[in-house]
This record gives C-alpha cells, structure tokens and sequence, in this order.
C-alpha cells in the first residue's frame, strides 16, 4: 500500500518546494517504522514531596498517550514503587487506572529514616522502548530516627558548556552559540561574558538569563581559535576555549519573530556548496512519528525559510535536516505554543462552616470536562518541590535528553520570557532524546503487552476427570461465574481485579448439583517485577541539594501516639430475626436441609416466592408477577434486581441449575424499598453463597477452594489529614499538609464546591494539575486567603 506523507509549504523568498520521490522517502519510512507502537507516558500529581514519618504520600496519576495527546486508556494496572537514595526498591503496589487515571498512597511507616527517596511509576508497555517514559521523582523524608548528617559545604565547582545551534559550529557562517552554567548542586549560574579571537580582539560578548543560560551570534573564521572570559555572578572568572568550527556543513539561527510564526535562516559556506553540487537538503520537521517533510535549496549561501505554527505540531516539534546521502547534519528542538490552551481558574473562599472551610473552583476557558486533583498547603510551604508539572512531563520530557533544572518552572504562567527562556534552553539542549542510529538500525518490539488486570491460570487436580467447568466465586469487583475448562481440567482467565488480601474462590458442582470443594494448581501472573532507578537519574537527582533532611521535628508537633485505627467488628449473639441493613420490606431466609428438601434448586424457591422463572437452554429470566400487565416494557421494568454476594448480576445464567444446597441465605423484597429508585416494581433479590456444607460427614468442612492472590491491587482509600498538635507553628507552615483533593471534574458551566479542614492558616496555596477530556493539560497554583 502506497504510503503518504505530508508536504510542509514554506514560503522561502519567491522559492517553491517540491516533495522527494517515492524511492527517496528512505528517512520518512524508517522514522515512521520507529514510531509505529504508540508510546504511553505518565505523570504522577503529588501531595507533596517532603514528608514526615508517620503521614502519607498520596498521588493522582495521568496516562498519556503521546502521538494523540490524550489520555491513554490502553493500560489499567498501574505499577509505582518507592526507592531509597541508591536505586533500590523498598516498597511496591499495583494500582488501577479507570479510563487512564489512576489514584493511590503509601505509608511513611517507622521503617522510612530521614534522607533521600524516589517515588517512580510506569507501565508494562513502556518496557518496550529504549526512552524510558516512567515518572521518577525525588522526594524527602522527614525524620529523627538517624537524621542524615550535614556534610557540610562543598568547595563551589562550575562547569560553562558552549552548545552551538543545530549541534556545531561552521566557519565562515552566522551562527549562534547557545551556552550555560551549572554549580556542583545542578543549579544554573548567572553569567556574562566577553569573546576573543586569538588576536586578543573582542568578537561577542554574552549575558545569560537568571538560570545560567544564553545565546549570542558569531561569525567564526576557518582555522581560528576563540576564547571566552566568562565572570560569574560571584565575581569568579572562567576561561574556556570555544568548540573549533567546522570547515564544512549548516548552520541554522531560529527566530520567533510573531505570535503565529517563526524564521529558519540557514547559512553555508563555499567548501560546503562545491563538496554538494546539487546543493539539495532535506527537512524533516517531526513529533513523535508524525512528520513533514520539504526540500531545502541554496542558490547561495544563505537562505530564509518562514513556518507558520498553525502547521506544526502542538509541543516541542524537532527539525532535523538531512544531507543527499541522507545524513542528519542538523538538528534543533522547537516548542510551539499554538493551539496550548492557557488556562484560567478561579478559587474563592464562599464560607466557613463548623470546623470546615468551603471552597469554588471553576475553568473559565475549558471547552471540555477536566478532571484534576488538587494538593492544598500553607502559603509558606517548602515542602512541594516537584522537577515536573504536567505540560513539562507531556510536552517537554519526552523530548530532551538531557537533564532540565526545574522544568515546571517554564510552564507556569507561561508569559512571553518564559517562552524565550524555553527556547534557550531547547538551543542548549542539542539533538533530540531520539536516536537517528536507533531510527534507522533498531526498531521497538512489543515484547511487552498492554496490561489489564492480573490473569489467574489453573487446573483442577481432584477430582482428577470428570469436571468440564468450575465455578468462580463473587468477588469485590466480579460477579459469580462458570468457566469451562479444557480436556486436562485447565483455564486461563485475565482481566481481573483483585484487591489485596483478597480470597479467590472456586467450587465444583457434583452430580446432584451441589457445590464440592476442589483440589486446585492455581498461578496469578501480573508484571511487577522489582527494578531500580537508573544511575543517570540518581547523578541528577543528587546533585540538587534539599534542605528537609537535616530538619529536626519538635517532640510535640504530632499528636502523641495518634495513629489511624483498624475498623473494629463487634459480633453480637443474634436475638432478634434478622434482616437486611438496606431493604425494608425484605424477608431473610436461611437455607437448612428441610428447605433444600423443598426446594433443590434456587430458582424453584424464588419461584415459590411471587416471581415467575422462566429457564431455557442454560438462560434465566425472572419478573415479579403483576396482574392486568399487558405492556412489553412495562414487563420488562418487574424484573428484579438480582445480587449474588453482594454483586449485581446483569446475567441470571449462573442461576441455572444452581441447588439450593450451594446458598447460605436468601433475601427477597418484592417492593425494592431502600434500593433507591433502581429497585423499580420487581424488587430485589439477594443470593449469598454457602461458606460450609450443608450436609455433615463431608471429609471438608468448605465448599470451595479459597486463596489469598498472591498478585493484587492496592484499593483506594479516603484521604486523611495528618493529625498535628499546632497548626499555628513554623514546622506546620514549612511542612505540614492541609488536604489532598483527588478526584475533581471542573466545567466552565458551572463552578465546584468543596470543603477543607479549617487549619486557622490564613493564606493558602491550592496546586491544580489535570487534564480535559480533548487533551488540554492543567496546570495552576493559586494562593488565596482564607482567614
């Protein structure tokens, strides 16, 4: 099939491009080929990332899919681990992500001492990719218990790094010369700077931006030595060669010269035009396999390409530019900011109420539902220091290879320095995260499948023939089922959804009907193996210095001996006839022999209980009998609600042939009330299964085969806030957390309410990350005052 790929116009001074043949579209195909497996990637919203021993780091995690720029829903298990200073794992868990979002916690239980850890997140998909798109965070814990010693202060090092556009310098061309400055911590250095040639005569001077970055413009001479007198902010001085130009090859100078375009101005030189007669390059500008692609002629050597950003890519976009033989001479990243929704968010204080402070939220701009989670803290906190938000995790990340100090910092309020200061940093960031020796050589495997649930593979050992299908007991998530199993008494089932300390239970039906306890093989098989963080993260991570480490906790800043306490279940001597906590109308009968004699199948006791059974070919129908009905539909609404285990069947098909003998109790209300309005005129009907035989002289004293899974997701629980002494202490106002809002749909039709517990804190900082159902990512902190 003839693949097509789009033709990038560009207006070059009164110059008409045309398209590569078929047979030369080599660059194009294989670059599609590299990007044929979509690509997940993850962002994990944070409450806060120091924390004290004895709180909880509670997270809200983003699924994206990056070619579409939507949430990915392809994956639901959800693997995070926490790590310690050197890379290793010490704790782990599965979560689920519904419709690619998912939300959890962990505990920073007495096992945790103060120092250095990772919180990293990823799928199983993404293993299959050299970029590795998991989320790594560093975070700090708080603690007393072998407080991290201060080393002390380090002898200040810097190291200037020269980083010319599109990857080198060539003599004889106008180029432009991207560099910055970084102490021993990671941090960029302010810096100016005077350039020399080796006469001793001035050619540039420079100046960077607060974050040790800059540019500045040079026509270097072939053969010629240049150096720079760099004086750093703290009156050092540096003296560094400039890298050697090259004598042959392109240079390139991007501008941005308006809100809708920006100016590629290319530049060669003589040795360069006579080494290439044809004096024909190829543009490819690209974004995570879509490309364009045009034709780059110099008729001298310079030659102006204008863009319009309405026809590149949303994010960074990266222009690479190939020779004849089809060689990537150049490269340059790009961010372009059209069609990335600036959004606007309003939070206000509407009362306070008891011990509560309720709040509105409200977007003004979204076009779409979002869904977003706010972290909520003192306005003096030091204690959220994310590297990422979530349009640096999406839109720049994925991206550059390099590591980006405080990347969060360019995408917040993104004004018009912000985005020059982004541009600086993509000129000094070099040549894409993508490998062309990668696109062209090694192309990603699906080795590793999109993950779905925990798959449980099995067979029934006793009895050892004779059993074609077995019975799957209620689970939390499940209803009951049969499954068949094959000549060797073998299953496979995936897709479930099993908690933690959850029991799986599985029974077989006898030759009369009733449920035996089998003897089962049973392996629950998920991908949640252990690993570590990389050594290049750790090198990065390390370098930037925290304080919270060496911050000692007042003995009295938490409440002594608080801890959360486990439910606690006081069982009572049954005095009075039972019945169900929810049903008002509703007859609990239990199932003894005397019944079962009655009554061997279930379907005959609700039968015999006002409702008709209709049973056909393994198919259950049921409806409540209602006289002078003679309307189809309104037949339809007496059917009732039908629970097994506390799970509603939406198939009666597992009632076929059920005995009696194999249910523990039975609950029947014809009116439904108490079930809300979905108990419509049928009512309701609750089977609960047997736990024990009915019939003594059995050699078991179950009827199913039950097991703790081994494989589990950890459920979500209700966020709580820590319990501190004083709210009104510094130790609060530095660290302590107010509330964690997880799930929050926003509208811009109509404002959100929510409440917070009232801390007497009188200003506050909300922190909202978050995306809309079309992909617009959010990203806003807001500071209000509320006392």
């Amino acid at each position: 099939m003839k693949k097509s790929y789009q033709l990038l116009f560009l207006i070059i001074t009164s110059f008409i491009f045309s398209s590569y043949g078929q047979e030369q579209k080599v660059i194009e195909d294989e670059y599609a080929a590299y990007f044929t497996l979509p690509r997940e990637n993850l962002y994990l919203h944070l409450n806060k990332t120091s924390y004290f021993v004895g709180e909880e780091i509670w997270f809200k995690g983003y699924a994206y899919d990056q070619k579409n720029q939507l949430l990915s829903k392809a994956t639901t298990n959800i693997n995070v681990g926490l790590y310690d200073a050197k890379g290793k794992q010490v704790k782990k868990a599965l979560f689920e992500a519904i419709n690619g979002v998912t939300q959890g916690h962990f505990a920073v239980d007495s096992t945790f001492t103060a120092g250095t850890y990772y919180i990293k997140g990823g799928t199983n998909w993404m293993k299959n990719f050299k970029e590795d798109n998991a989320f790594v965070q560093k975070i700090e814990i708080i603690s007393n218990k072998e407080t991290a010693k201060n080393k002390g202060i380090k002898e200040a090092r810097f190291d200037f790094q020269f980083l010319p556009e599109g990857g080198h310098i060539v003599a004889n061309t106008t180029s432009n010369i991207g560099f910055k400055v970084v102490d021993n911590t990671g941090k960029g250095i302010p810096s100016s700077g005077i350039v020399y040639d080796e006469n001793k005569k001035q050619v540039a001077s420079f100046e960077s931006n607060t974050l040790g970055m800059g540019k500045f413009l040079l026509q270097p001479k072939k053969s010629t030595k240049y150096t720079a007198e760099i004086t750093l902010e703290n009156g050092t001085i540096i003296t560094k060669e400039l890298p050697t130009a090259k004598a042959q090859g392109l240079s390139l100078v991007l501008q941005s010269l308006s809100e809708n375009q920006i100016i590629l101005e290319f530049s060669t030189n003589k040795e360069t035009l006579e080494k290439n007669p044809a004096k024909e390059y190829k543009i490819l500008i690209h974004q995570n396999g879509k490309l364009k692609t045009a034709a780059l002629k110099f008729n001298g050597t310079k030659k102006a390409v204008s863009l319009q950003k309405n026809q590149l890519y949303k994010g960074v976009n990266t222009i690479t530019v190939f020779d004849n033989n089809q060689n990537p001479i150049l490269e340059r990243l790009f961010f372009n900011d059209y069609g990335i929704k600036q959004t606007t968010i309003n939070v206000s204080k509407l009362n306070t109420i008891e011990d509560s402070i309720l709040l509105s939220i409200k977007e003004l701009k979204l076009d779409n539902t979002a869904n977003v989670s706010i972290s909520i803290l003192p306005e003096t906190t030091q204690s959220y220091n994310p590297q990422n938000n979530i349009l640096s995790n999406f839109y720049l990340k994925p991206h550059v290879q390099g590591f980006v100090e405080n990347a969060a910092y360019y995408f917040h309020k993104m004004d018009k320095k912000k985005k020059s200061e982004l541009d600086i940093l993509l000129l000094t960031q070099g040549w894409s995260r993508y490998d062309w020796k990668d696109i062209f050589s090694s192309k990603p495997n699906a080795l590793h499948r999109f993950e779905n649930g925990i798959t449980i593979s099995g067979s029934v050992n006793r009895p050892i023939s004779g059993v074609k299908r077995i019975f799957l007991h209620t689970t939390k998530n499940h209803p009951a089922r049969f499954i068949d199993l094959d000549k060797d008494q073998k299953f496979e089932l995936s897709g479930l959804f099993l908690e933690e300390d959850e029991e799986v239970r599985f029974s077989y039906i006898n030759k009369k009907g009733i449920f035996k306890k089998p003897n089962m093989y049973l392996r629950f098989k998920v991908a949640d193996g252990t690993n570590k963080i990389s050594n290049a993260i750790l090198t990065e991570a390390t370098s930037i210095s925290s304080s919270a480490i060496n911050f000692k906790i007042p003995e009295d800043f938490f409440y002594e001996d608080s801890q959360e306490l486990d439910k606690v279940v006081i069982k009572v001597k049954r005095e009075k006839e039972e019945r169900d906590p929810f049903l008002i109308n509703a007859k609990v009968t239990r199932v003894t022999k005397e019944l079962y004699n009655r009554y061997f199948n279930i379907t005959d006791f609700i039968r015999d209980n006002g409702y008709d059974v209709y049973e056909n070919m393994g198919e259950i129908f049921i409806t409540a009998r209602r006289r002078f009905i003679t309307d189809l539909e309104t037949q339809k609404s007496t059917q009732p609600l039908v629970y097994y285990d506390g799970a509603r069947l939406g198939d009666l098909s597992v009632l076929y042939g059920m005995s009696t003998a194999n249910v523990e109790k039975i609950v029947i209300d014809k009116t439904g009330l108490g079930q809300g309005s979905i108990g419509g005129f049928g009512g309701v009907i609750k089977i609960f299964s047997r736990r024990t035989p009915l019939f003594t002289g059995s050699s078991s004293n179950k009827v199913y085969s039950g097991t703790k899974t081994t494989k589990a997701f950890t459920p979500t629980k209700e966020y709580y806030a820590p319990k501190y002494a004083s709210y009104l202490s510094s130790t609060f106002e530095r660290y302590g957390a107010i509330s964690w809002i997880p799930e929050i749909k926003l509208n811009k039709s109509q404002p959100v309410n929510f409440k917070i517990y009232d801390t007497h804190t009188k200003n506050i900082t909300l922190f909202i990350e978050g995306i809309s159902e079309n992909g617009d990512l959010i990203s806003e902190r807001k500071t209000i005052q509320v006392r």
